[in-house]
């Protein structure tokens, strides 16, 4: 049977338990009969989320960073007289954010907690997943089985009053112990691939000292963890998610914050001061209680030293995106390629005659491949899609180049704009790249999509005129008037 070389690699980073280098991973490749240079492996473990550097060019993936690790939690009342518990975000980082917490498996003595669906009222559920960042939470509880019935699309996105969730029997832990509404559960990762967790109850009553040195350790956890958080702004900054920004701080700290007597991320979040989720252009991050998410700061600031040509930008386009302008061409029954040339690169992106030869020759080379195998009945949904979406990446693309080209200033350009502008960009890609790759969610999802894709267009329109206003205002500055 065949296995992809991708399907190897992640199931190497699945569950490789151990430090390893470039080279490491080199070698098991080739073991397997897959030629991988080191500088390609470097290139790929340096930009994967799952991964994290270490010294002398070492990495460790999150299976290995993780397993064993513990981390805690405290149901609610409400979990505690139904006698379950959900898993939501509590779980976060520890476990893959890309498997939904419905199909974590936990364990108590050895025996795996059952499966039970309950109805909650929606604003509680949203709290239990706002750690995947409050923008995405109602996606998570909708894509929750219990919920199959649910269309977010038709109910414009929005949540109805009351959802059910796929939460975990407590009934026994609640048999073989006195377990209240106050207690607490310790959790130990034993498989990340596969999501089991070890589950403990730690009661509250009994040794009132030996409560109070639990609650002084807990504590002591929050102080570590905020000021491992406002640490890791300044050297990390926002990150791609909050997950990983936890992802980071929990891996740097996890002697400390890995340890019998933690507390929780959402009690954290009630105990701060200094950190609250605050909203980065249309998404959220942990950030500064009370101030803006910047999209420039010490973690990402280019050498101003560096001389203008090495600091302004050049432009390049990924295969896929090139594919889908010219099954876009295909789609809207066209055939001249040439058109492409200034449909595909910024209007104020150069192109020597040598360069478009070459360009149009390269085209005209795809094109013949991707017309023997294209049907314009098949992609009629998808082309819909591709088409919509292709038209505002290449505005943004536009303004993303002339934002480039005026020497990379960011910190002059309005930051939340500029970091909506870089979302909506991030979400445009993926879009067309699962229009190339999956065209079948498309299709089912065409609707929903088509609604994203408006609302992109909206926010686009709300930031366009600040950002251009801005580039104008720079390359202005860029001239000398001579008297």
């Amino acid at each position: 049977m065949y296995v992809s070389t991708e399907a190897i690699v992640d199931q190497f980073l699945r569950t490789f338990p151990d430090a390893f280098s470039a080279h490491d991973l080199s070698r098991f490749l080739a073991n397997v009969g897959i030629k991988a240079p080191v500088a390609e492996c470097i290139n790929y473990l340096e930009s994967n989320p799952y991964v994290f550097p270490l010294q002398k060019k070492q990495y460790m993936t999150r299976a290995g960073a993780f397993t064993g690790s513990c981390f805690s939690f405290k149901p609610g009342k409400r979990e505690v007289e139904q006698g379950i518990f959900i898993a939501g975000h509590r779980c976060l980082p520890f476990v893959d954010s890309e498997v939904l917490s419905d199909s974590l498996q936990f364990y108590y003595n050895g025996t795996r907690l059952r499966n039970k669906i309950v109805e909650f009222e929606s604003s509680a559920a949203l709290d239990l997943f706002s750690l995947y960042g409050p923008e995405y939470a109602s996606q998570y509880i909708a894509s929750d089985p219990a919920n199959k019935e649910l269309d977010l699309a038709k109910n414009d996105f929005e949540l109805p009053g009351r959802i059910h969730l796929t939460a975990f029997s407590l009934k026994p832990i609640l048999d073989s112990c006195d377990f209240h509404y106050g207690d607490r559960f310790l959790c130990r990762l034993i498989d990340w691939d596969n999501g089991k967790i070890e589950i403990t109850p730690l009661l509250t009553r009994g040794n009132r000292l030996q409560i109070a040195a639990a609650d002084v350790d807990r504590q002591n956890w929050y102080e570590i963890l905020e000021s491992a958080l406002l640490e890791e702004f300044d050297h990390m900054g926002p990150c791609a998610s909050i997950e990983e920004q936890l992802a980071n701080v929990f891996f740097e700290h996890r002697s400390e914050l890995c340890c019998v007597n933690c507390g929780s991320v959402e009690e954290y979040l009630q105990y701060s001061k200094k950190v609250d989720i605050e909203y980065f252009g249309v998404e959220t991050r942990f950030w500064r209680k009370g101030e803006d998410v910047p999209a420039v700061g010490s973690w990402n600031k280019v050498d101003k030293n560096l001389p203008d040509e090495d600091r302004k930008g050049d432009y390049s386009i990924p295969d896929f995106i090139l594919d889908s302008y010219l099954q876009d061409l295909l789609y809207q029954k066209k055939t001249d390629l040439r058109e492409l040339v200034d449909t595909i690169f910024p209007k104020t992106f150069i192109l020597t005659a040598e360069e478009k030869k070459y360009f149009l020759l390269h085209i005209t080379n795809r094109n013949a491949i991707l017309l023997k195998k294209y049907n314009w009945f098949a992609d009629f949904i998808s082309g819909a899609v591709r088409h919509r979406a292709l038209k505002l990446y290449g505005q943004i693309s536009n303004l993303i180049y002339d934002i480039d080209n005026t020497g990379k200033n960011l910190d002059r350009f309005p930051q939340q704009e500029l970091v909506i502008l870089s979302q909506l960009f991030t979400h445009l890609t993926r879009i067309l790249e699962s229009v190339e790759k999956d065209p079948s969610y498309i299709v089912n999802d065409s609707d929903a999509i088509m609604l994203s894709l408006e609302g992109m267009e909206y926010n686009f329109e709300d930031i366009k005129d600040q950002l251009s206003s801005a580039v104008a205002e720079l390359h202005k500055n860029e001239f000398t008037v001579i008297k």
